[in-house]
């Protein structure tokens, strides 16, 4: 059981890294092409972006259980 969480810490950090990818495309062309505002990201600003999405959401405590949350 071991190598299965090299496994899941691979896939997490693979994860982030495409989902700040997919930032950096949603980003580019809605907000920047169709309505015209603010400047284009590059990837490590949009993984930057996606790092401070994370730890909001992780201190807000969305996607936690009742049950976690009171312990």
């Amino acid at each position: 059981m071991k190598w299965f969480g090299g496994i899941i810490t691979g896939g997490g950090i693979g994860a982030f890294f495409f989902f700040s990818f997919i930032i950096q495309i949603l980003w580019n062309s809605i907000v920047v092409d169709h309505l015209g505002l603010l400047v284009k990201l590059s990837y490590w600003q949009s993984a930057g972006l996606w790092f401070l999405i994370i730890i909001l959401f992780s201190w807000v405590g969305i996607g936690s259980r009742a049950r976690i949350r009171r312990h």
